[in-house]
């Protein structure tokens, strides 16, 4: 019994591996346009740099911010200038894991994220995961939505 359980075992890990080879290779073919309009996005939002976003995110934009309720874009340019306006300042962005799924003109990124910033006079770091749409519209890339979670690093 235990030699027929190490045999399905090594079976279920040489059939997982080709799987995972799959997911690698999936998340190597992220269209590098979404991948910049994502990172200049997330640098705009933390500029306070409303003009760019209004570049990014269509008028019908929603985000679910990493705290608070559902925000149309208008909500969003206001929040990010206020956290301008503030003394908010980014430090450092990442995004440790990134996967997609595109189908068609529309590409769907899952990922986690890891931001370091200034604000009220003290450093925060936040990291959480993600869910953001892009669309390609008329030839380029926009972003028209958003779902962030987070959990608070000390």
């Amino acid at each position: 019994m235990k030699k027929m359980l190490a045999v399905l075992a090594l079976v279920g890990l040489a059939l997982l591996r080709p799987l995972a080879a799959s997911a690698a290779a999936d998340a190597a073919k992220i269209e590098p346009e979404v991948l910049a309009l994502r990172e200049a996005a997330w640098r705009a939002w933390f500029a306070g740099d409303t003009a760019a976003l209004e570049k990014m995110l269509p008028p019908e934009f929603i985000g679910i911010s990493m705290e608070g309720p559902l925000t149309p874009l208008p909500r969003t340019l206001e929040e990010s200038r206020g956290f301008r306006d503030s003394g908010g300042r980014l430090l450092s962005l990442e995004f440790p894991e990134t996967q997609a799924q595109r189908y068609g003109d529309v590409v769907v990124l899952y990922g986690r994220y890891a931001v370091k910033f200034t604000s009220g006079g003290s450093e925060q770091s936040v990291s959480g995961r993600l869910t953001e749409v892009f669309v390609r519209r008329d030839g380029r890339w926009m972003h028209p939505g958003w779902h962030l979670d987070t959990v608070v690093t000390p």
